[in-house]
């Protein structure tokens, strides 16, 4: 078949770009004001998000670094999209840094010890940006976490999801200020509800239409972003003989969320839950021991304290990555000056 009669038939291009990487998309705009007719279609976008994209890599960076690293995770690695972050004009001295991702797209915020951290959605692929404006700040009224939410599935805008305390409320009460990227406007949240002063916002991880945040000692939280409701989210039972318990991750991969929960004393030895679909509950899925990992990296031992402590072993889980065949799911686990 001619490359003149594939250019002129949109259903059989539609299949052939259906087909290609993100990045190539992104380029192929640029070939003809048809083809960008053609990829920017929303019913194209609805139609590419359905196919399962594989998880190419993580960004991470140290705590007292600027510096991003990319950690390549496919079979035909790919240059990391930035070392730096810098969105527009930015000044050196004014740090940006990734809080959230979210199916593509990225949550940063630009410190600023004169005025409230601005925050932007940044787009990886695209290399395009929106800087939000402001959420209206009233007298007395802090703002505990700014949360991003987007499933291009749904919709191709983005949502972002503010916890405030409430002014005129009890001090343990909050709200909820919406941003909605299609009416580029903030709106204040029906929601209002009670929770320690303790709580974290900070964290919160978007699946299934909800805004979930996990904490230790107050209760687990989830936001429905469409009936703009707050409830108790569950977490799993504490084992008998435990007291004491440490969330080390919730994350969402191939349309899964999991939880990592540790109890003392092994910081190697831990369960990977899933949640229900249903919000039932959490079951295992993964039982995971490290234990033996230590033979072969000695580094991620703190020799100088008890084994039975949960700190003898240094581990960090950065990401659980779910793959379309089962057996070759695995995990990311950061110890001392490597990736595993």
């Amino acid at each position: 078949m001619s490359a003149e009669i594939i250019a002129n038939n949109d259903d059989l291009l539609t299949e052939i770009l259906l087909c290609l990487p993100l990045k190539s998309l992104v380029k192929f705009k640029s070939v003809s004001k048809h083809w960008l007719s053609l990829i920017s279609n929303p019913n194209f976008s609805l139609r590419f998000s359905l196919i399962p994209q594989p998880i190419t890599g993580l960004f991470m960076r140290g705590l007292s670094c600027k510096e991003y690293y990319f950690i390549n995770l496919s079979s035909s690695p790919s240059p990391a999209p930035f070392k730096y972050l810098t969105l527009g004009n930015n000044p050196s001295d004014f740090e940006i840094t990734i809080r959230q991702s979210c199916n593509g797209l990225l949550l940063c915020s630009r410190s600023n010890s004169k005025k409230p951290d601005d925050h932007y959605v940044y787009n990886p692929t695209t290399q395009e940006y929106t800087m939000l404006p402001p959420p209206p700040l009233d007298t007395g009224v802090c703002y505990f976490g700014f949360n991003l939410a987007f499933d291009p599935l749904k919709s191709p805008h983005y949502t972002i999801i503010c916890v405030k305390n409430c002014n005129n409320f009890e001090d343990d009460s909050y709200q909820i200020d919406i941003f909605s990227s299609k009416k580029r406007t903030w709106r204040l949240s029906r929601a209002t509800f009670i929770v320690s002063y303790y709580a974290s916002f900070t964290d919160g991880v978007y699946w299934n239409g909800y805004i979930h945040w996990i904490n230790e000692q107050d209760p687990s939280l989830h936001f429905n972003i469409d009936k703009e409701e707050v409830q108790e989210m569950p977490v799993p039972p504490i084992p008998d003989g435990q007291y004491w318990r440490s969330f080390y991750y919730l994350g969402v991969s191939r349309d899964h969320l999991h939880l990592i929960e540790n109890y003392a004393p092994c910081a190697a030895l831990f369960n990977v839950y899933e949640m229900e679909n249903d919000y039932s509950g959490w079951f295992i899925k993964y039982r995971v021991d490290l234990r033996q990992a230590a033979t072969t990296f000695p580094e991620m031992i703190r020799s100088h304290i008890n084994p039975e402590h949960i700190q003898h072993y240094k581990i960090s889980t950065i990401y659980v990555v779910r793959e379309e065949n089962e057996e070759e799911s695995y995990l990311v686990v950061h110890i001392p000056g490597k990736l595993m």
